[in-house]
């Protein structure tokens, strides 16, 4: 994610350092505001047409 900040760009990376922190930040603050808030999240119940490179375990 640092070397698209600097304009470094890695064409053998299977997912661009942009996409991959959204991603993450997607994912994480969703974390949050369903167990910490209790708002339901949608992204967490399964595959996500907008993020088909994330694949979903349920941890069992």
């Amino acid at each position: 994610m640092l070397g698209a900040q600097l304009g470094l760009n890695d064409s053998s990376e299977p997912l661009p350092g942009r996409h991959a922190g959204e991603i993450t930040r997607d994912y994480v603050g969703a974390f949050f505001d369903l167990h910490l808030r209790g708002i339901a999240q949608p992204l967490l119940n399964g595959p996500s047409a907008a993020n088909p490179e994330v694949t979903p375990h349920n941890g069992s």
